[in-house]
């Protein structure tokens, strides 16, 4: 019986037959192309499977629980992997070792210090190493707020005979956010027996000014003016948001313009000079201030709060309701940029829930207003706008709750009883 294809083929033109071989062959590569592509995407995605879960299972220890940096065990000789093997795994470990530490250091330098600790955990017995390595890890624990972490990294390095100033400042201000001010002075006080560096005169300053004891707080003035001599930024710096504290804002002004001065880049410079305008009510020249730090530092979450309680307050002040539903809706915006940092920002929260309850959406006030309440739990405002919430979707009974537990912490607390009583009245 004759084969109709080969009858087909044999009726064909030369030129016909001639393009339908290419068409076959030009089929048959892009067959095995595909076949080669499908082999490369299942192993790739086998090996990244494999990576993520190994990754998901380290656990990295919490430091702040060791007094010491505990050592791994060094493997018995039954248990050491093979010359070839230890080559393989040491070229790999040095690969994502060099590779987080290049990129911890890249999003710290551009102050992005969450994504710095993200990477700086995966590789923190690397850190740990090496004394310069030691000293950024602390740093960046600190920033991200994590001073008890801190102090025990840095504590190694720290109480060397002879140590850079950054790194025995960090360890100061971790001790003290740690909520040992007396430590942290103490350990100032060894270090500058032995430096001449007035910028850890200045540090001690800075301490004492935030010292829990109020009386305390006084012994801070005469050391800054010391330390301002040498014209240091950091010292003007921690002089003027001393300075600020004690609602002195004019003088204020003048010491954190001259930081600026030294350093015009320097965002916690500029943001906090911004806050001295802001005080003195030149919202302008706060705002450009705010939008400048912030065009350095995008990762600042209370320098995002603070153009928002600029915005808001422009909002209270405004003559026309345009004016302030525009002016409101950025502060809402800058709130709401500042808890995508922290999320747990106790007044970013609050503000967000106030505004949010004059715009009738009150079940999206209460989530803010409960975390806002987590963090300060007898915050009396925090509890009337929950209060006027929970009133306003039909939960008497959780209304009602507060409105008592504010009454109980303020018994004079008029807003609360009139409250109170219009809704008994009811």
């Amino acid at each position: 019986m004759a084969n109709p294809l080969g009858i087909f083929f044999s009726r064909l033109a030369p030129e016909d037959k001639q393009f339908i071989k290419k068409i076959g062959i030009s089929l048959i590569v892009l067959l095995v192309l595909s076949a080669l592509g499908w082999y490369i995407y299942v192993n790739f995605a086998k090996e990244q499977a494999e990576k993520k879960l190994a990754g998901e299972q380290t656990e990295f220890p919490d430091l702040a629980s060791f007094d010491t940096i505990l050592v791994p065990e060094i493997q018995s000789s039954e248990e050491q992997p093979s010359d070839a093997a230890q080559k393989t795994e040491g070229f790999a470990s040095s690969f994502d070792e060099q590779a987080h530490l290049q990129l911890m250091r890249q999003n710290a330098n551009q102050y992005n210090y969450k994504v710095a600790h993200s990477h700086g955990a995966r590789i923190a017995g690397f850190l740990l190493a090496d004394s310069k390595r030691r000293a950024e890890w602390g740093r960046i624990l600190l920033r991200v707020g994590k001073p008890h972490e801190a102090v025990s990294v840095l504590q190694r390095i720290a109480l060397e005979d002879i140590v850079e100033t950054e790194v025995a400042i960090d360890m100061a201000f971790a001790m003290l956010r740690s909520g040992n001010a007396d430590g942290a002075i103490e350990f100032l006080d060894e270090k500058i027996k032995s430096s001449n560096d007035l910028d850890l005169l200045a540090a001690k300053a800075a301490i004492i000014g935030e010292h829990p004891d109020v009386k305390s707080r006084a012994a801070a003035e005469p050391i800054f003016l010391k330390s301002v001599r040498n014209n240091s930024p950091n010292a003007n710096y921690w002089y003027g948001r001393f300075l600020m504290k004690r609602g002195d804002f004019n003088k204020s002004k003048t010491y954190l313009e001259r930081a600026v001065k030294i350093k015009p880049n320097e965002p916690h410079y500029i943001a906090r000079l911004g806050m001295a305008e802001f005080y003195l009510k030149r919202d302008s020249n706060a705002e450009v201030l705010y939008k400048k730090a912030l065009n350095i530092n995008p990762y600042d979450h209370n320098t995002w709060f603070n153009l928002g309680e600029l915005y808001l307050s422009l909002a209270n002040e405004s003559a026309r309701s345009q004016d302030a539903r525009q002016r409101t809706h950025r502060a809402l915006e800058s709130y709401m940029r500042s808890i995508s940092i922290d999320s747990l920002h106790p007044m970013a929260n609050y503000r967000i829930g106030l505004i949010l309850n004059g715009n009738a959406q009150h079940k999206e006030a209460i989530n803010h207003l409960n975390i806002a309440l987590e963090k300060m739990p007898e915050d009396i405002p925090v509890m009337q706008q929950l209060s006027s919430a929970y009133i306003k979707i039909g939960d008497t009974t959780t209304s009602v709750n507060y409105l008592n537990t504010i009454l109980q912490l303020d018994p004079f607390n008029r807003i609360a009883a009139s409250e109170l009583n219009r809704i008994r009245g009811l």
